[in-house]
């Protein structure tokens, strides 16, 4: 791919203020490694590696909580899409994102703006809204994902961009939305496009020049291990996206990525085989990009069944051993643990209502008569999950898992015949039962059942979670409320009306001993498109602190 470079004389310019590099806080492969550690800030998307979400600080607790005020809110003045970013926050800036590609830098103490970059591009084919969910950071750079799948890195203090290279072409519908991750020397980012036909990949780019290092294809070409699994030419439009947010496991020294639904969505007639490496968790070598082993959690799917969840990186027990996991929440219904270092299948425990399979020894799923016309019956989970995008978090003190999940069915009318690449094609049509419900479901690592679920009203549940060493689990809610709930019990101990409704994860950090914890508020999103949300809301930052 080519990059588009700003020339800036480095050397130079760490001359000039070196004297000052003693007080930066500059974003380290240290850093990123044990981020888990530093609580006055939130330097990758999932907190840490491991995607846990997890904030060990205490003074926000379940007896402080009721105090919890607004400290300052931002106003973005952007409408058009749903508010979706996970904030990042380092050396005195907070990095938000919003719909239609605007990146907005501010004092995380004040909400004061300090710079801002707006993306101009063309009008872009979108599956599912304009949405970001943010930026990844290394040094002193910032690296951002646009709608038109460019990914630009800048000067974090300045915002001077530094170089902008064109992952995918949004021509042919190729897409960003989700955020980067900064691995040693490396951004790597996926791509979106799955309801138009193209071909999925996850790219690794230098995070100094923007020069590509690899991409590994998630539909594999004729002679590579997979291929035999798709009909024909059906790999070259197979899907397979890439569109979360992936981890990183810096003792393996690998990447653990999630993909999406195989292309057509609905029509797998087109498409005979399993259709590697769809619906799938892969581990890549983080050098090279190559697969080291892959599960498939809903082979030759025609639901929708997304495996594009983060792969979080837990140690756990499992049949009285500590086991080294990747742990998934599908789409399709289950929390998959596999063994980190081989893939191999450990258990997949139900965290909603799921009645379209069973599953067998190796974890694949069994489809029930009933539903080999998928048009005869409602399939739970629905296309929308389950839980989607929005992130779980994991506790270490609870062992549970914090999972928002919307329980809605899908009725899948196939439509024969061929679908048409480079348009929203899924090869049929979803009717949806949006009487449904949205919950927070809190799954028990240890024994694997649900401990407790609590519901959010709006009967959707498209916030993510965050879990805190104070006992609490913060979630939001399409009425606009933001909740603090006991980690133990579910019980609300606080919420707060925001304003719009809630369609991004919380987040916290700890700066000169005082705890906050942050939200992005503002609404378009597949509850308005299917009618149980209304109207457009403009993008507000919310910073709450007792």
């Amino acid at each position: 791919m080519m990059a588009v470079y700003t020339k800036i004389f480095r050397g130079l310019l760490v001359s000039l203020v070196f004297i000052s590099f003693s007080f930066a806080q500059n974003v380290t492969t240290e850093i990123l490694e044990s981020a888990q550690d530093y609580s006055d800030r939130w330097v990758t998307y999932g907190r840490n590696y491991g995607a846990w979400r997890f904030i060990p600080d205490k003074e926000i607790n379940r007896d402080t909580v009721a105090d919890l005020r607004p400290v300052w809110i931002k106003q973005t003045g952007v409408t058009g899409g749903a508010f979706e970013v996970t904030a990042l926050v380092n050396d005195g800036r907070m990095y938000l994102t919003t719909a239609n590609s605007h990146l907005i830098v501010v004092d995380p103490q004040t909400g004061d703006e300090l710079w801002r970059y707006d993306h101009d591009f063309e009008n872009v084919d979108l599956c599912c809204g304009p949405h970001n969910r943010g930026v990844a950071l290394y040094e002193d750079m910032v690296f951002y994902g646009t709608l038109d799948a460019r990914l630009i890195a800048f000067d974090a203090e300045s915002g001077i961009q530094l170089w902008d290279t064109e992952v995918g072409d949004y021509r042919e519908s190729y897409s960003i939305t989700g955020a980067p991750l900064v691995v040693k020397d490396m951004v790597l980012i996926g791509v979106g496009g799955g309801e138009f036909g193209i071909r999925g990949y996850i790219d690794a780019y230098d995070v100094y020049t923007g020069e590509l290092r690899w991409r590994f294809y998630t539909t594999p070409a004729e002679g590579e291990l997979g291929n035999d699994t798709w009909e024909g030419d059906s790999w070259k439009t197979g899907g397979a996206p890439t569109w979360v947010t992936g981890t990183y496991d810096p003792e393996t020294d690998w990447v653990f990525w999630g993909t999406g639904n195989p292309w057509p969505d609905i029509n797998n007639k087109v498409r005979a085989g399993d259709n590697l490496f769809s619906n799938s968790v892969i581990a890549l070598d983080a050098d090279s990009g190559a697969l080291q082993w892959y599960f498939q959690t809903s082979p030759r799917d025609e639901f929708d069944h997304d495996s594009t969840s983060e792969p979080m990186i837990i140690d756990e027990m499992y049949e009285g051993e500590l086991r080294k996991m990747i742990v998934q929440v599908s789409r399709n219904g289950h929390v998959y643990g596999l063994d980190r270092l081989t893939g191999e299948f450990l258990y997949a425990g139900e965290y909603t209502r799921v009645n379209w399979a069973e599953r067998d020894e190796s974890g694949k799923p069994v489809l029930k008569e009933a539903f080999k016309e998928p048009a005869n019956e409602m399939v739970f989970p629905g296309l929308y999950g389950g839980k989607n995008w929005p992130p779980a978090a994991y506790s270490p003190d609870t062992h549970m898992l914090y999972i928002p999940t919307t329980e809605w069915g899908t009725r899948f009318i196939r439509r024969e015949g061929e679908a048409r690449a480079g348009t929203m094609d899924l090869g049929g049509m979803p009717q949806f039962d949006v009487s449904g419900t949205g919950w927070v479901v809190a799954f028990n690592m240890l024994s694997g059942e649900i401990d407790w679920q609590v519901e959010m009203p709006g009967n959707f549940a498209w916030a993510g979670t965050l879990a805190t060493g104070g006992g609490l689990v913060f979630s939001g809610a399409p009425d606009g409320y933001l909740y603090a709930l006991n980690d133990e019990t579910g019980e609300v101990l606080w919420k707060f009306q925001t304003g719009s409704g809630l369609y991004a994860p919380p987040t916290s950090f700890t700066i000169d001993g005082k705890q906050y914890i942050g939200i992005a508020s503002g609404t378009r999103n597949p509850a308005t498109r299917a009618g149980v949300a209304t109207g457009i809301s403009p993008g507000n930052y919310i910073l709450f602190g007792l």
